[in-house]
């Protein structure tokens, strides 16, 4: 007898998050060729990147006045400086539109969040030049007739906003992610600030109203000349220039509360090295971060002015990349893109047991006339004398109460359980949240099994309850991204009624567990984190249809409050997390339509079904607290929800045979419209109408480690299907494995 097995196996993997040596490394450079290449190439002083990494802006220096430009370059390999295509060049002149910028101006570059909208400011004079873009990141379309007319504000003496301020060398200007905050470093020898400001109107500075001054002077010898935040705003970096660059710094500070100057609290500066030294000559007058914080980008600026004669020389971007995301002085963990990675295990939890649920409701629509809706039997191995007798009682009493009938039957008593119907379902998914300003993509793996019972009542509704238990990985992917491990275990209850003759009314309480681990590369759990979730779903839709396809209009509502547990990151010896409680609602609205299709055979009968709906969620984002050991240093930050528009499209198979054969499948992809989100779901079912064709066995050992195996075995003509997974209640780090096995016998 030969056995041949096809097997699926779902396993844990993780990433790891240790950190490396705080040390940014040298990729690559560019060089500005002048007498080469044109005499119009730039003088560096301004840099930024498009979100995609494969567009560079840089601002002009030179004294001339007709060398006010900012320059456009495409890269043939995003974030990559040494593919710059020097003939992909645009040029725009700020010259004649509003104040001109004064000479030796730094002209510094910053966009809206969305790209269509330019700001350059020409400092040593404070100038801001806003412009209009018809096309994001795309400067062509500067001219006069797009430039947004003047505030009417003197940002020289910055207008009497600033309390005790009468001049300034504005260097830069820089917002934080929604366009709420601006920030002007004023950048005076020996004495630099940072001046916060709130705007009333995202990205308008008329609107703007003074929040806060920021004085640097305790740790910047020099001129203050570019300001950069982290992505979610709980670090700030600050350059200073001279034409001397062994005495040029980055310094670094940390903020408590997200883009509050006034929270910030200095933690260390790193010296300007190029190529890895500090030989090379010019001030370095603008640096920048790319790539999820991966990249750090430094110039050079060769101009000097001796004796009235102006000399430029050839200007260089200089390439590193960083061993954590803005590893410059200190390294932390991604704190954001974790906690993100744990909101979207909560997340899918309730779209994978929801998704399931109503699609059961779909089912008994479409089958309520069967004679049966059985799928399964129980059966419960316990190795152990006491508990096995117990086992045997319970089996015994569950086969004489819940034996198989007719679920058309109308007259029911009091004590008649007959009509129950018992279910199971398989689910396996694959997905990815895409890249953010806040977070790092991320795929994930989910797989599941839901074991159902449902009982039908008077007036077509039924009422039923279903246990899934599930197992997720998600593993971010950066080079120094985590792996986490999740467990679910999630009881369901549910009806479904019929309104009227044609709407059906499905709803859906949820009660969910959960345990996340997290993971090094050497597969130690570094920090664990248990949750409980409470949800609700409910979903309308009509009975009967139109055309064909039997096309009827569907919609719902879900809300869930999820609930996770304080944790240690233990990431390394010297950098560890303490994250607080973390309590957060979820929800979304769908609106959409499905079909389905009955296709009579002579052995069997054959339904496709499916559905496309669109999805709104109505989740806000999610503030959590994090406090590091290296510090003590307590930040607030904040998930941003996800993709706000999806789009979920399905379409599935189910056979019925007259001699009780089941089998379903079904795809789905969820979809999001504004990011590059997705997740893949495979629905299988498999049923019989005899009990011997199918087992569900728990089987428990007390004596060995106390270790429980769930499997699912079912009898499909020539096939064996068999589904298990196991658990060792006294192990640290049990072994989850998911094992689905299909074996044929000849």
């Amino acid at each position: 007898m030969i056995r041949i097995f096809i097997s699926l196996i779902l396993i844990s993997f993780c990433v790891s998050s240790a950190n490396a040596e705080v040390k940014p490394e040298y990729s690559g450079n560019l060089t500005f060729l002048r007498a080469a290449q044109a005499s119009n190439l730039p003088d560096i002083s301004g840099l930024t990147f498009s979100p995609d990494g494969k567009r560079v802006f840089v601002g002009n220096h030179l004294k001339n006045t007709d060398g006010k430009n900012i320059f456009q370059f495409d890269l043939d390999t995003a974030w990559d400086i040494s593919t710059l295509d020097i003939s992909s060049e645009v040029t725009a002149s700020i010259m004649g539109h509003g104040q001109n910028p004064a000479n030796h101006s730094k002209l510094s570059i910053e966009f809206n969040n969305d790209g269509t909208k330019i700001f350059i400011l020409g400092g040593f004079g404070a100038s801001t030049h806003i412009y209009n873009l018809t096309t994001a990141y795309d400067i062509s379309s500067m001219s006069a007739d797009t430039i947004v007319p003047d505030d009417g504000i003197d940002w020289t003496t910055f207008d009497g906003k600033v309390p005790g301020a009468t001049s300034s060398q504005v260097h830069d200007i820089d917002f934080n992610n929604d366009g709420t905050k601006m920030y002007l470093l004023d950048g005076i020898n020996t004495d630099s600030n940072i001046m916060e400001f709130n705007l009333g109107t995202p990205y308008d500075q008329s609107t703007a109203s003074f929040s806060h001054v920021l004085d640097l002077e305790s740790e910047l010898a020099l001129y203050a000349m570019e300001l950069e935040f982290d992505d979610d705003g709980t670090r700030m970096y600050v350059t200073e220039a001279t034409t001397a660059p062994s005495t040029n710094y980055i310094y670094v500070y940390k903020l408590s509360t997200p883009f509050a100057v006034s929270s910030s609290k200095y933690v260390g500066k790193y010296q300007i090295a190029y190529r890895g030294s500090t030989a090379e000559t010019g001030a370095g007058y603008t640096f920048q971060f790319g790539k999820q914080g991966m990249k750090l980008y430094l110039t050079t600026n060769e101009f000097t002015h001796i004796g009235g004669v102006d000399t430029i020389y050839d200007d260089v971007i200089y390439e590193y990349d960083l061993s954590c995301p803005y590893g410059v002085v200190i390294c932390e963990e991604d704190t954001v893109s974790n906690t993100s990675a744990q909101v979207d295990v909560a997340k899918q939890l309730i779209h994978q047991n929801s998704s399931v649920i109503f699609k059961r409701f779909d089912w008994l629509r479409r089958n309520e006339g069967n004679q049966n809706l059985n799928t399964s039997n129980i059966k419960l191995n316990i190795n152990n004398p006491i508990l096995s007798a117990l086992s045997d009682t319970l089996k015994n009493t569950f086969n004489q109460k819940y034996t198989k009938a007719s679920v058309k039957k109308k007259k029911e008593t009091r004590s008649n359980f007959k009509n129950l119907s018992f279910w199971s379902h398989g689910d396996i998914s694959i997905g990815r949240t895409g890249d953010k300003a806040t977070t790092t993509p991320q795929t994930l793996k989910v797989g599941g099994l839901m074991f159902g019972v449902d009982k039908k009542l008077k007036n077509n509704k039924f009422v039923g309850a279903a246990l899934r238990y599930g197992q997720g990985n998600t593993y971010n992917k950066t080079s120094d991204g985590f792996k986490l491990d999740s467990e679910t275990l999630t009881l369901n209850l549910y009806s479904t009624n019929q309104l009227d003759s044609k709407l059906n009314l499905n709803t859906l309480l949820g009660l969910s567990f959960l345990k996340i681990d997290q993971l090094n590369s050497s597969d130690q759990v570094t920090g664990n984190r248990n949750g409980k979730q409470l949800f609700t779903a409910i979903n309308m839709n009509s009975d009967s249809g139109y055309g064909e396809f039997n096309i009827r209009p569907t919609g719902g509502f879900m809300f869930g409050i999820t609930s996770l547990s304080s944790y240690t990151d233990f990431n390394t010896s010297s950098v560890q997390d303490i994250y607080d409680t973390l309590v957060f609602n979820t929800g979304n609205i769908t609106a959409g339509l499905k079909f389905d299709k009955l296709v009579e055979k002579t052995n069997f009968n054959l339904f496709r079904n499916g559905s496309i709906e669109y999805i709104q969620d109505l989740s806000s984002n999610i503030g959590y607290t994090v406090k590091s050991h290296s510090d003590l240093t307590s930040q607030r930050k904040s998930v941003k929800r996800h993709s706000l528009h999806n789009l979920k499209v399905n379409f599935g198979v189910e056979s019925v045979s007259e001699s009780g054969h089941t089998f379903g499948l079904n795809f789905e992809r969820l979809q999001g419209l504004d990011e590059s989100s997705h997740l893949q779901s495979l629905f299988f079912k498999f049923g019989y109408l005899r009990e011997n064709d199918t087992d569900i066995a728990f089987n428990f050992d007390p004596l060995t480690s106390n270790t429980a195996n769930l499997s699912y075995l079912k009898h499909y003509n020539y096939f064996d299907l068999k589904l298990d997974t196991n658990y060792s209640f006294m192990d640290e780090n049990p072994d989850y494995g998911l094992n689905i096995q299909l074996s044929n016998t000849f």
